[in-house]
């Protein structure tokens, strides 16, 4: 819209990203409305600039090769009709993760998080409910999938506040989320997520520390962090499930992840059986399969409700195998990696969190499987997170390199020291 002297701008492409991930996000608000809400929404981004969206999926088209693997994957399927099916829809939705790197910036997608999470935030608090055990649900279904909502908000209301760019009205309404996000997860009773949150946090806030110093003081900052990482490492190879038994302990938690380790086992024997191709993608967790019939009765869930392994490797290396499983680590990993040497150089906010939200993936990775689903946001902001780590990197390397002027002296900068400059 354009008055005499004033010019409103319509970002569309920030629009239609905000109403996709409001689809994903309040899912349990909306229900089934949910998926057509995104595809309308995602659909829609990739038509209204095809150009540019042919561009991204043309220049990342290497992530496309997972979902292009579990479409492979029909051939060999128990149940080829959902390995197809679901395999269309995880290939909609990696394309819309590419698209939207092509059309909004990190700093816009940082921005559209923090209000999609706060409404879920908002809504929880003013129509949550409590389990019979006392925990905080909010608008979900379970206080995990509440904790696990909190702990990525704060995580995004941490960022937003810190990142200089974004409206002084947006900064101060991320301080009060950053504040009460603490609580609210405290409120959700969810062990897994505390932990998890806190390392992620210590990352973002080091990074968004970083800006303040110069090149030699990273390096020794860089060092410190991975002699950290390298100490954390050890203890939890070598003491980490008596100390993550004694945390769930004084939780209140069953050491043994509420029966987790059952389902690993069984998850394992069938990695053994076909270990390379898997079941094929989406084809465990299905009605009328023995195994899942099986285990759905022990654990006393009802039949084809939302399950898994509860550990990302082992769930996806059933379906998908040891092939498909190595094409999701590159991704997973590769992604942290990328975006840790991006935001080691330029240390922004939006970087930080992009990372800070991948390393809580991989934590998370262990116990949980939130990748590599259709309709997923976790999913979405993985596969986001290589290309925007990818651009970035390349943006880097192509960057020209500064001049300098040379003086018998040595190397000086004029511009900087012109009285100190010798005349040649």
């Amino acid at each position: 819209m354009t008055g005499r002297g004033a010019t409103l701008t319509v970002n569309v492409a920030a629009l239609l990203t905000f109403g996709a991930f409001a689809a994903l996000v309040l899912n349990a608000m909306l229900g089934s409305l949910a998926a057509l809400a995104f595809i309308g929404c995602a659909g829609a981004l990739m038509v209204s600039n095809v150009p540019m969206s042919i561009d991204s999926v043309r220049r990342w088209w290497p992530i496309l090769l997972l979902p292009a693997y579990c479409l492979l994957s029909a051939l060999w399927s128990y149940y080829p009709s959902n390995s197809l099916r679901y395999g269309l829809q995880l290939t909609f939705t990696m394309v819309f993760a590419l698209v939207m790197v092509g059309r909004v910036s990190a700093a816009t997608l940082m921005r559209v998080m923090f209000i999609v999470y706060g409404i879920g935030v908002v809504a929880s608090i003013g129509m949550g409910r409590v389990s019979g055990g006392g925990a905080w649900l909010g608008i979900f279904g379970s206080k995990n999938a509440f904790g696990a909502h909190m702990a990525v908000f704060m995580l995004i209301a941490v960022a937003v506040a810190a990142d200089r760019e974004s409206p002084p009205l947006l900064r101060l309404s991320a301080l009060v989320g950053a504040a009460i996000s603490g609580p609210l997860l405290v409120l959700a009773q969810s062990a897994g997520a505390i932990m998890m949150v806190a390392p992620c946090l210590c990352v973002l806030l080091l990074v968004l520390l970083s800006r303040r110093l110069l090149g030699t003081h990273k390096i020794f900052l860089l060092a410190l962090l991975g002699i950290a990482v390298a100490a954390l490492a050890l203890i939890v190879l070598v003491a980490g499930d008596t100390l993550l038994a004694e945390v769930l302990e004084e939780s209140g938690k069953d050491p043994t992840l509420t029966g987790r380790t059952d389902l690993w086992a069984t998850g394992l024997s069938f990695i053994a059986e076909r270990p390379l191709q898997g079941l094929g993608y989406r084809s465990f967790w299905v009605v009328g399969f023995a195994p899942a019939e099986e285990l759905w009765s022990m654990f006393d869930v009802p039949s084809g409700a939302g399950f898994n392994f509860h550990n990302t490797y082992i769930s996806n290396a059933v379906e998908i195998g040891l092939i498909g499983l190595a094409m999701q680590i590159v991704l997973i990993y590769g992604g942290a990696l990328g975006m840790a040497a991006l935001t080691f150089v330029r240390p922004t906010a939006p970087n930080a969190l992009l990372l800070a939200l991948q390393l809580l993936l991989i934590l998370r990775s262990f116990i949980e499987v939130e990748v590599f689903y259709e309709f997923s946001i976790r999913s979405i902001l993985c596969t986001a997170t290589v290309a925007y780590a990818a651009r970035g990197l390349l943006a880097l390397r192509h960057q020209p390199a500064p001049r300098h002027h040379h003086s018998p002296g040595g190397l000086l900068s004029h511009a900087r020291h012109p009285a100190r400059s010798r005349p040649l």
